[in-house]
């Protein structure tokens, strides 16, 4: 079956898990936050996530979700648009993060869904979480001869802030045990400095001589252990030279485990690599393993932080947005 039932919402809607495939690729998406819930790769589960739709529900680490309205972290849970001063929801100290109880916490429309593809809309009201204007958001998972390709587009019907990703927390090894031997690479030379609230500073400096210097695979444990865990974004040094399906992208990371390889590559300028420094209190993940702090890692595709507070990440009416990104895997 392509399709199949994975519970109901407290609310009684039914959420579907729909399932594709493509060669050594094969994943399963449900509806409910357009979410990633599973991703074979030669074999192997490379994806966090759940076995029942509780546990999407009771977790807070946005396990495969496709986040926005607004990506990140924005300071002080606001910002003005115009004039107009817009408050959300502080559901990050003071900051609101994800766009507060955002898109992957929403019942999302299957439009398409063939062997290899789905494709899925949302439609966000005006005034949802606190954000301007009426949106309409598409996000497509394709599986292709290289890996996954997700693609997203929104319009709006007014200026509003949007910058959107995906929030997949990977393990090449399967979900069980830490990530700090795999090795990481993340092609940039500078990154965003953030305070101790993880908004930005406003400095960019170089990743030289730093921890952040990933430019060469390396075992991610050496950065974990010197910075505590990462959680910052990184700006992007390679040109938009590489465009398999019509869209130039950027090589923004590689993960490696000795037998499996993903590259990484966006049209955007920055990737936030997260290595889990909050994983270990949520529910099981599926097959029963138990969550382990930097038991996976994120590299999410994006602009800048707070960029709503920078005079960035706005559409204006009618105007489209869109973005795209790759994971691309191959064998050591």
């Amino acid at each position: 079956m392509n399709k199949n039932s994975f519970g109901r919402l407290p609310s009684g809607v039914e959420v579907f898990e729909y399932h594709i495939n493509y060669g050594d690729f094969s994943a399963s998406v449900i509806d409910f936050g357009a979410t990633l819930r599973t991703l074979s790769v030669f074999g192997v589960d490379v994806c966090g996530g759940f076995d029942e739709i509780g546990g999407y529900l009771c977790d807070n680490s946005h396990q495969g979700g496709t986040i926005g309205r607004v990506a990140n972290r924005i300071a002080g849970a606001s910002f003005t648009l115009d004039g107009v001063e817009y408050r959300l929801p502080r559901n990050n100290g003071e900051s609101c993060l994800h766009g507060g109880e955002g898109f992957d916490r929403r019942t999302w429309e299957v439009v398409s869904h063939t062997e290899s593809a789905i494709r899925l809309k949302y439609i966000s009201r005006d005034g949802e979480e606190g954000f301007p204007a009426e949106l309409t958001v598409f996000v497509e998972y394709r599986l292709t001869d290289l890996g996954l390709y997700i693609t997203y587009s929104a319009v709006a019907n007014g200026k509003t802030p949007v910058s959107l990703t995906n929030h997949t927390y990977f393990n090449l090894d399967g979900l069980g045990k830490p990530i700090t031997s795999h090795g990481v690479a993340v092609f940039a030379d500078f990154y965003t400095e953030v305070d101790e609230r993880l908004i930005p500073t406003g400095n960019r400096p170089s990743v030289l001589g730093t921890p952040f210097d990933l430019n060469k695979i390396s075992p991610i444990g050496g950065a974990i252990k010197a910075l505590g865990g990462v959680d910052h974004n990184f700006i992007l040094s390679g040109k938009c030279d590489f465009c398999p399906y019509g869209t130039p992208m950027r090589h923004a990371a590689a993960v490696e485990n000795g037998k499996i390889r993903m590259d990484v590559y966006t049209d955007r300028e920055g990737v936030q690599l997260y290595t889990g420094n909050f994983l270990g209190d949520g529910p099981n993940f599926k097959g029963g393993v138990r969550q382990v702090k930097h038991g996976a890692l994120c590299l999410e595709t994006q602009t800048e932080p707070n960029g709503v507070n920078n005079g960035r990440d706005i559409l204006a009416a009618g105007e489209e947005y869109t973005h795209a990104t790759l994971y691309a895997f191959s064998k050591m």
